[in-house]
């Protein structure tokens, strides 16, 4: 019985291979973008999974309140590691902090990393990395001692094995490798090498070891000896802040409040409200957004084949009544027509396989990820395919099945017209679907687009192109003494119009300082970005002067009490008339922590338009470490970079120059919207091609069907264009009810993705006019393909068919 049903299925799907090839490229296409999407999907949600502990760990952070004014930070003070140890449902605690980006050397090559952290000897029993040579238990013990990723180790000395022992040489010391791990799986961790903590044991002081609780440097982890703790830990940071954070800030007479909440390590990638945290977070709304089109891209592709199905019907129904007649059972068709479906969506299925061979690299280069062909092999992906397979099999044909099975022998074989309970209303509303779903595609890419070209195309009130950025090692106070002579020497070319040095640029995170500012006669504490620059900074950046004036290198008082601060600043801290008014502040730029105000910026931003332009407070530190900023002209780039090359050898023979431009270094913040931009074009335009697919198997059955009543129309003496309106201005009708049920929900959905940005457009509605507009033209064109095709028919051929 089963082969006749297979044969029956490769006979009707040979007999009819236009319309089969349209569900199998169909189905195919949004299985291959489903199977795409799950693997992001899959990607994004697997980070901290490579921890067997990774449930019972949760991440220690910090909230802080100034005068009503809440900071939320991923780091947190030095004393709370041993106190959160204490803690009764706490199995271990690790704390770490970052080395910052290090020049290493090893005989006579240099290397720069960026993603070095200084670790405790207990990192490795809450997070249990694969150590390929060393004991994770005594590796990080020793001061002045280094375990390396397993890339680093053949990056630096060609393998596993031949790092051990090995000595690398840093700025201030020497490292030994005394261990190598591997770095697999995904983690917010993003950690090249560990160096040991202890190293540091000799630079902290008493007080800050046990009793500083405002020096916010260090990630503290704790693992808990159940899953179901977290309330219970949370409880016990509370009352350590009432019984040790507290008191001590009363007697320190500070006027601010803090907090300690446990976060689970799970929580943390999607977590963005943190500051100086460890590495680029993911956004769970993609996931959402890229869930659902999956979804949609896979019912588009079922619809195809249950309009297609059901509007062929009639050419099947004498082969039902003939099957009844002969004792055929219900049951019986209904499984022939569900196998079919399966059949055609197994074909579908091993062709998606073949089609996400060919794409992974292009998948790669788009979503930044490296993923390989090896997923095939896993069981959650062949699970995931046979359920696809099932489900897409299943849904698409049972209305078909159901539909065709119920037909009555006496009613399909007396004529060729479909019976009653004809499906014309569910074609109807399955295209209204469709193209519901594609116009709503459509104005997500446009909004998408619209406001990615705002936000690089926006004044940030400053200049960031033509601005290279040559980036100052850390820790070489030589290098940073000679600073105003090697941007006396850069000044010399004809290309370099101006230098500047700052300890900061825009897209990087701002230290926070405590100040007290004077507020109605009397001094008021508060937390605000401080910038250290240098007399040049604000023409160099083409900051705009409000009132007030730059830092002079004719008063000498600037450096070390002259402060300027910028608009949102005035208006945070109330003051119409800020020139002149009086700050104290512990930075170390500013001398005896008294400083006033000598002028005001106009804001600029800072960071990305995803969030409003906060206070900011500049110092002037006119050897400042950091970075070295130059504004050249765009001829001869290359010429320039040599000669700015040239000059870096000349004072500095130790570090290799690393440089990189201003403006692209501010965009990379945009990155993962750039990202979400080309992945949802390309699955938009995949969208409406499957729709269109279907539209297309529609209009050529259509045409079909009156191809009679087209001949004699034409006899008659109808043009051909009015037949074309005729066979289009019903699939026409069917977008614009689309258009109109869509709308409602792409400006629902896009406006909520507008709310992640500070600054953002306006849903114009030019937006949903050009979109319906472009959907409206993309179905008629399809539509009228197979119009006229049926228009240009010989009217004698036509009658006789």
């Amino acid at each position: 019985m089963f082969q006749n049903y297979f044969k029956i299925a490769v006979r009707n799907l040979y007999r009819n291979k236009i319309y089969s090839a349209i569900n199998i490229i169909g189905l195919a296409t949004g299985i291959a973008s489903c199977i795409l999407i799950f693997l992001y999907v899959q990607d994004e949600l697997s980070y901290e999974s490579n921890f067997s502990k990774s449930e019972r760990i949760v991440r220690v952070v910090g909230h802080v309140i100034f005068e009503g004014q809440q900071d939320d930070f991923s780091v947190t003070p030095l004393p709370l590691a041993n106190a959160v140890k204490e803690f009764s449902d706490v199995e271990n605690v690790t704390q770490f902090t970052r080395a910052g980006k290090q020049t290493i050397w090893y005989e006579d090559q240099s290397f720069t990393e960026e993603e070095l952290l200084f670790a405790d000897s207990s990192f490795f029993d809450l997070f249990d990395y694969e150590l390929l040579a060393g004991d994770p238990a005594t590796a990080l013990n020793a001061p002045r001692t280094i375990v390396l990723t397993e890339e680093l180790a053949v990056k630096f000395f060609g393998g596993v094995e031949q790092a051990m022992g090995e000595i690398l040489k840093f700025s201030r010391d020497s490292y030994t490798v005394t261990g190598v791990y591997r770095n697999e799986g995904h983690s917010h961790i993003a950690a090249t090498g560990l160096l040991s903590r202890s190293t540091l044991d000799s630079k902290i002081s008493p007080e800050e070891r046990t009793n500083q609780w405002f020096n916010l440097n260090n990630y503290t982890y704790a693992l808990l000896r159940g899953q179901d703790q977290v309330p219970s830990i949370q409880q016990q940071l509370d009352n350590l802040t009432e019984t040790k954070v507290n008191p001590w800030i009363k007697e320190n007479n500070l006027n601010a409040q803090m907090k300690f909440v446990a976060q689970p390590l799970e929580d943390i990638h999607f977590e963005t409200r943190y500051s100086h945290d460890l590495s680029p977070h993911g956004n769970m709304s993609y996931i959402y957004v890229f869930s659902a089109v999956a979804i949609f891209l896979l019912l588009i592709a079922c619809i195809n084949y249950m309009n297609l199905a059901t509007a062929r019907s009639s050419k099947r129904a004498k082969e039902v009544g003939l099957r009844k007649v002969v004792g055929a059972f219900r049951g019986q068709i209904i499984r022939q027509f569900l196998g079919e479906s399966v059949l055609l969506t197994l074909i579908a299925v091993l062709l998606a396989i073949a089609m996400v061979q060919v794409l992974i690299p292009s998948f790669n280069n788009l979503t930044e990820k490296q993923f390989t062909s090896d997923f095939f092999l896993q069981w959650q992906f062949i699970v995931v395919l046979l359920a696809i397979m099932l489900l897409v099999g299943v849904a698409a044909g049972s209305y078909p099945a159901f539909f065709l099975s119920s037909f009555k022998p006496a009613d399909v074989l007396k004529s060729d017209r479909q019976p009653k309970g004809s499906s014309a209303t569910l074609r109807k509303t399955l295209v209204v679907l469709q193209f519901s779903i594609s116009l709503i595609m459509i104005v997500g890419t446009i909004v998408v687009f619209s406001q990615m070209h705002f936000l690089k195309n926006t004044d940030l009130g400053f200049k960031k192109e033509q601005m290279l950025v040559i980036d100052i090692p850390g820790g070489d106070s030589i290098l940073v003494q000679r600073l105003p002579i090697i941007k006396q020497k850069l000044e010399q070319h004809p290309n370099i119009e101006q230098v500047s040095n700052s300890y900061s640029i825009p897209a990087e995170s701002l230290n926070r300082a405590l100040m007290l500012v004077e507020q109605k006669g009397k001094m008021v504490e508060k937390v605000i970005d401080l910038l250290a620059v240098d007399y040049d900074f604000i023409p160099v950046m083409g900051i705009e002067l409000k009132e007030g004036r730059n830092f002079s290198r004719d008063i000498k008082t600037d450096e070390g009490s002259g402060i300027i601060i910028n608009e949102a600043a005035a208006k945070w801290l109330g003051w119409d008339n800020p020139i002149g008014k009086k700050v104290k502040t512990g930075d170390r730029a500013v001398s005896d922590g008294n400083a006033q105000i000598i002028g005001v910026v106009k804001d600029y931003h800072v960071s990305s338009l995803h969030s409003e332009v906060q206070p900011l407070a500049m110092v002037l530190a006119p050897q400042s470490p950091g970075y070295l900023i130059a504004r050249i002209s765009p001829e001869n780039q290359a010429a320039t970079i040599s000669f700015v090359e040239e000059q870096w050898r000349m004072f500095d023979q130790k570090h290799p120059m690393e440089y990189f431009f201003m403006d692209e270094f501010f965009d990379r913040q945009y990155r993962a919207e750039e990202k979400m931009l080309t992945i949802f074009g390309y699955f938009a335009a995949l969208t409406i091609i499957i729709a269109c697919l279907g539209l297309f198997g529609l209009a050529s059955f259509t045409a079909e069907q009156r191809t009679k009543e087209i001949g004699i129309r034409k006899v008659l003496g109808s043009s051909t264009g009015s037949i074309v309106l005729l066979l289009s201005k019903d699939f026409a009708l069917l977008v614009l009810i689309a258009i109109v049920l869509a709308i409602p929900v792409a400006w629902y959905g896009m406006s909520k993705w507008l709310q992640d940005f500070a600054y953002r457009i306006d849903l114009s509605w030019w937006i949903f006019v050009a979109a319906g507009i472009l959907a409206l033209t993309i179905a008629l064109v399809t539509v009228s393909f197979q119009a006229v095709k049926a228009a240009l028919l010989d009217p004698v051929k036509a009658i006789k068919v």
